[in-house]
């Protein structure tokens, strides 16, 4: 009967390559998988004068949170849409004449163009209307949705009354239309919502607390998003408190969980309570 001899040293070395190989599988699957997003360069010049956006500080603030729609490109320079939809100038005095009324309108937009120039895009959306109800037709199925909530962009508002220029700290919101259909986003998609958890569920939380209005009358205005386009908007950053995790929602699309930090008493100063369905 013949006798085998085992080697132990090499069964020893074999269970150590083995155990090897599967650290490898492991790191390679933990590894983060790269999105659309990564290989995007946002441009923007530095300014110290960068602050966390005060809690009501955007009431009298003009300008939305959009700063890009378009195809993906490498560098992308940060400037915003300065509205989704043109606000309407100011009625015409007693007694004005057309030709006053337009001159007086032109030095009004060219005074205020010449404070926002660097900071808000020149070209406008454009605008279409409809009467269907398009909120249930945006979601996860048709939209890609990317937050680098570790990265810091400016995001810039003007205050109505002084004309200022005020840069507040922010993460920028990648939003992708992955479908083959263009897509009709409704004119509220000024800004993306931001859910946080609480109480055991996602909270709607605002950086604020005053009263939107709004109508739901007539029909509904929208821009197009073809297939591939993206749009790219500037989440301010919440006063610090402790983190939680959060979500990014934008109609019926929502990110993947995350954290930042919040301070506890902008959840409890929240004009309304709404949780994530």
């Amino acid at each position: 009967m013949k006798r085998f001899f085992v080697d132990l040293k090499f069964l020893e070395k074999i269970r150590m390559n083995k155990s090897l190989l599967v650290l490898i599988v492991l790191l390679i699957s933990c590894k983060k998988k790269k999105t659309f997003a990564d290989n995007i360069a946002l441009s923007f010049p530095k300014d110290n004068n960068i602050s966390i956006q005060k809690f009501n500080e955007d009431t009298n603030e003009m300008g939305s949170n959009l700063l890009y729609k378009g195809e993906i490109l490498p560098k992308i320079e940060v400037k915003y849409f300065k509205d989704i939809f043109p606000e309407p100038p100011p009625p015409p005095r007693s007694n004005e004449s057309e030709k006053d009324y337009a001159e007086r309108i032109k030095r009004l937009n060219d005074s205020i163009n010449h404070v926002i120039d660097p900071y808000f895009r020149s070209e406008e959306l454009k605008i279409l209307d409809t009467e269907e109800y398009l909120i249930d037709s945006l979601s996860n199925k048709n939209l890609s949705i990317i937050v680098k909530e570790k990265d810091t962009i400016p995001l810039y508002k003007m205050d109505y009354d002084t004309r200022e220029i005020k840069i507040h700290k922010a993460y920028p919101v990648y939003i992708k239309n992955i479908s083959s259909k263009v897509l009709k986003i409704p004119i509220e998609a000024s800004h993306v919502e931001q859910y946080v958890f609480n109480n055991k569920e996602f909270q709607y939380i605002r950086n604020s607390n005053n009263m939107i209005c709004g109508t739901t009358l007539g029909p509904k205005h929208y821009f197009q998003l073809i297939p591939n386009e993206i749009m790219i908007y500037a989440v301010p950053y919440f006063k610090k408190g402790s983190k939680r995790k959060a979500k990014i929602v934008f109609f019926k699309a929502y990110s993947k969980e995350f954290e930042i930090p919040v301070d506890e008493k902008i959840i409890q100063n929240q004009r309304s309570t709404r949780y994530l369905k």
